[in-house]
């Protein structure tokens, strides 16, 4: 046992498929030996969920524990609510220091520093390369300075140059690459200068008495795949098989859908297309998971593994052609709702063991709260599943969870219940969906208006006005209004 507070480290890829950490065993190719070996010593949960898979609204709610609704963040490009309160506000109450190190996009107006995390502000969306590396296009770049830039000339690296640029054929997105070679040396990479802060950070404070709480944040593998060799070229496209939700159609779907799926402009490159952009996500995949392996070999060196709870997770997933679709957006399906999740607890009476408890991403906090020793404060949107993340016998009594989207291309406010047998989405302005996920695990064939399926319907009509309910969803009102003859 610990005989003190833990340290606690959050290692967060950005727009990472559950299927992609080798852990989980859904993926024979993918390889993720460092992150495998967290699970080993911990618990992986095949249940989480984001509460919304865009990456402001997701980031808030992880560090807040509230729902986007409640914290402001409900869009990329907003700033958190006067007043919400943080990981690292909470943990300073048990006398915690905390670091932050890589892509923070929680807040547009307030960065890490301001919140009073030790580390360095990467302001807006804030992709390192853009702006700086020659021959790259994506074009959002840090707003108020980019220690990545200072990074790379402390260390003699120079500016790598981009080529393979692999971008879709609809002009409008031609800007934003969906992967290219890094043609430099992998120290000169950006995930490789995340885990350098990453252990800059970490040594800083492990240099102190007191315990500390470190959110290091990647970048990838969210597009553009920027990755440098061996990576890039280390799987096979011919070796990715085609998703089995590749096929859709789009028949009885909500027209966004297949309106993002042209934006893309994708579909021209057929599946093989999406063979090209998997290998080198894949490859993000695997490069980030050495990163992770750096990460964690210098808390051993340091002395601190021991009594360190550290946790993989994303803020949420990417459909990598599930759908025909690529990336998150206005589409409540798996491959964006379901996360990784692995938990290493040095406590953890069950290692290697896999839990499916239905968990959310922004119960990470009160479940650290409660691991450091602190009461989990009221008016927080979950609860604390450190049980289940220490192999206890343990039950949140949840039959379903309950997910939003506010808007990013455009403006959808859906809302999803989601069992272990069925999904509810309900669009607002187009027809709703039903999913019986035994029979039809890839969403592909909407029920909604089906007659055998109205007691499901009803059922989760009911679950998700309850949802809203307690929750002061904003929606509220309008699925009242429209439920009875949606």
């Amino acid at each position: 046992m610990t005989e003190k507070r833990p340290n606690i480290l959050v290692l967060m890829a950005d727009q990472q498929r559950l299927d992609t950490v080798g852990a989980y065993g859904l993926n024979d190719l993918i390889r993720t030996p460092h992150i495998d070996a967290l699970a080993q010593r911990g618990v992986r949960f095949s249940q989480a969920f984001t509460p919304t898979a865009i990456c402001s609204p997701a980031r808030a709610s992880f560090y807040t524990g509230l729902y986007p609704h409640h914290h402001g963040v409900t869009g990329n490009g907003l700033a958190i609510r006067e007043g919400v309160r943080g990981f690292n506000h909470y943990l300073a109450e048990a006398g915690y220091q905390s670091g932050y190190a890589g892509k923070w996009h929680a807040d547009e107006v307030r960065g890490p520093s301001d919140y009073g995390f030790i580390g360095r502000d990467f302001m807006g969306y804030a992709f390192p390369g853009a702006g700086l590396l020659p021959g790259l296009q994506f074009a959002p770049k840090p707003k108020t300075g980019n220690p990545y830039a200072d990074y790379l000339a402390e260390r003699g690296l120079g500016l790598p140059t981009v080529s393979h640029r692999y971008v879709g054929t609809n002009p409008g997105c031609s800007a934003q690459e969906m992967y290219a070679l890094h043609e430099g040396p992998v120290e000169s990479c950006i995930e490789y200068f995340v885990a350098e802060e990453a252990i800059r950070v970490m040594e800083q404070m492990a240099a102190q008495d007191e315990p500390f709480f470190l959110w290091a944040n990647f970048w990838g593998p969210h597009t553009p795949c920027l990755v440098p060799e061996p990576y890039f070229s280390m799987y096979n496209p011919d070796d990715i098989p085609e998703h089995p939700s590749y096929c859709e159609t789009f028949e009885n779907k909500p027209r966004v859908q297949s309106i993002i799926e042209r934006m893309w402009g994708l579909g021209d490159y057929g599946w093989r297309g999406f063979q090209e952009i998997s290998a080198r996500y894949f490859g993000h995949c695997t490069l980030i998971d050495d990163m992770v392996g750096r990460v964690v070999a210098a808390l051993e060196r340091l002395g601190q593994l021991d009594n360190t709870i550290i946790i993989y997770t994303a803020d949420h997933g990417d459909c990598l052609g599930a759908h025909k679709l690529i990336e998150k957006g206005e589409f409540m399906y798996d491959e964006i709702y379901r996360i990784p999740l692995v938990v290493a607890h040095p406590d953890c009476q069950t290692p290697g063991a896999e839990r499916d408890d239905l968990v959310y991403l922004h119960e990470v906090l009160p479940s650290m709260l409660t691991a450091a020793g602190l009461e989990a404060p009221t008016g927080l949107d979950g609860q604390s599943f450190l049980p289940a993340m220490l192999g206890q016998a343990w039950d949140n009594g949840r039959a379903e969870v309950f997910c939003i989207f506010n808007n990013h291309f455009t403006t959808a406010n859906q809302r999803m219940v989601r069992t272990r047998t069925h999904q509810f989405t309900f669009n607002p302005s187009d027809i709703g969906e039903l999913y019986d996920l035994v029979n039809d695990p890839y969403q592909l064939h909407n029920r909604y208006g089906d007659p055998a399926y109205d007691a499901v319907r009803l059922d989760l009509m009911e679950r998700m006005e309850a949802h809203m309910t307690a929750l002061g969803d904003p929606q509220l009102s309008w699925f009242q209004r429209m439920r009875h003859v949606y």
